[in-house]
């Protein structure tokens, strides 16, 4: 019994271990950061433009969202709730839009540990009737943890690498 009980607290220490490296890591992490992903989109500008500024179409083409609940625009703005999986929510803020070319969106929590903006940049493609689409996140993550995740094991262009890859997946039916 003894010895299984030092496996257990071996084990304890190195999970514990684990996470301190983990949380002085992502101490020496930038809280802010810059990151983009481009691609192309097989259809014209104005169409992925109408695509990603249909808040309430959401659900239908991005695997993430599974339901929106768009609120009365703030000063003449999009502004809209996520309802995501496992109960989590984020609202969002559209603070500029320059049809068909450009769209900023800001994460608008009232207190965030994480947040910041994401800019849609639109152009024609390299064909005809398809769209260059560039999406910037400029950000910062707070928790220490958080930020070691975010660089280390997801990657700070997940998510903006789904949500392209969710517009390549909604062309042909635009």
């Amino acid at each position: 019994m003894r010895t299984l009980g030092r496996i257990v607290l071996g084990f304890v220490a190195l999970i514990a271990v684990v996470i301190a490296i983990a949380y002085i890591d992502g101490l020496t992490l930038p809280v802010n950061h810059v990151t983009t992903v481009t691609g192309t989109v097989a259809a014209p500008p104005a169409k992925v433009f109408a695509l990603i500024t249909n808040i309430s179409a959401a659900p239908t083409w991005r695997h993430a969202v599974q339901s929106v609940t768009v609120l009365p625009p703030d000063n003449g703005r999009d502004h809209w709730i996520e309802h995501l999986a496992h109960n989590q929510t984020m609202t969002f803020l559209a603070t500029r839009t320059e049809a068909p070319t450009r769209r900023d969106v800001l994460l608008d929590l009232p207190t965030p540990a994480y947040g910041g903006t994401w800019t849609y940049l639109l152009t024609p493609g390299p064909t005809p009737d398809t769209t260059t689409l560039t999406i910037t996140e400029t950000g910062f993550i707070h928790p220490p943890l958080y930020r070691f995740l975010m660089h280390h094991v997801i990657g700070l262009t997940y998510n903006l690498n789904q949500y392209l890859a969710d517009a390549r997946a909604a062309a042909p039916t635009l």
